[in-house]
């Protein structure tokens, strides 16, 4: 892998940032939570992990940011609730994970970004450090990738130097594996890749559980307090489970 200790000059203002989100609506938000949560609280929780995405990553020094929602619907419920530091709310029209990476991609480029990224919503803590030096490594040469996995598999981060349509086409990036998948694709595509420190999101009840330890020990890292989730474990009575 690259190493991008070494900081390149790239200015910030030509990165851009986009943040995958659905519209926490009771019965589609969050339903692998539901139970043992009940669909109000799985929507209460993906509120809370949205609020805190947003709040954490407003701290990049992005020329651009934008939420990335599905639909004209759930744009407009988003526009309720994300804050104003995220002025733009843009809806895609696609379902597929593989066309919302595409059409969100294409969409942070038109800004006249050098580098952008794509980060999923439901991540409690994030690398913010890491990932701001692996875009700008991002932005210092054409014909790179950066990619932030998850334990299961997952990516919580895509990030490219042009929108790339053929990174996605043909390749499934939803199901376990895509991290195995994207890199292959890169390959093929000639892109070098950079993986950032991984993480984990909040999709299944031991997903939750794990939330709910790590911010009782404050092992999620310096500033990722999560607030909005700490509340809402806390008026859910959801406590660390001793192992």
């Amino acid at each position: 892998m690259a190493d991008h200790r070494a900081r390149p000059t790239v200015r910030p203002q030509r990165l851009a940032l986009g943040v995958f989100a659905r519209a926490p609506i009771a019965g589609t938000a969050k339903p692998r939570l539901s139970p043992p949560l009940s669909p109000e609280a799985a929507a209460e929780l993906s509120s809370a992990l949205l609020g805190d995405a947003l709040n954490m990553l407003a701290i990049l020094p992005m020329a651009y940011r934008a939420v990335l929602g599905v639909s004209d619907e759930e744009k407009a419920e988003l526009e309720k609730i994300v804050p104003g530091r995220w002025r733009h709310v843009v809806s895609s029209g696609e379902t597929l994970v593989e066309k919302r990476l595409g059409h969100g991609l294409a969409h942070l480029f038109t800004t006249g970004a050098e580098a952008a990224a794509i980060v999923t919503s439901d991540v409690p803590f994030m690398p913010l450090d890491e990932m701001f030096e692996g875009l700008l490594w991002l932005a210092a040469r054409r014909g790179r990738l950066l990619l932030g996995p998850t334990g299961s598999g997952g990516l919580y981060l895509v990030g490219t130097t042009q929108p790339e349509p053929a990174l996605f086409e043909g390749v499934d990036w939803t199901s376990p594996g895509v991290l195995e998948r994207a890199t292959r694709r890169a390959r093929e595509l000639g892109l070098e890749a950079q993986l950032l420190k991984p993480t984990y999101a909040i999709d299944t009840p031991p997903d939750l559980e794990r939330l709910a330890r790590d911010l009782a020990s404050g092992t999620g890292g310096p500033g990722m307090a999560a607030p909005l989730c700490t509340a809402f474990l806390t008026r859910a009575g959801i406590r660390p489970v001793t192992r």
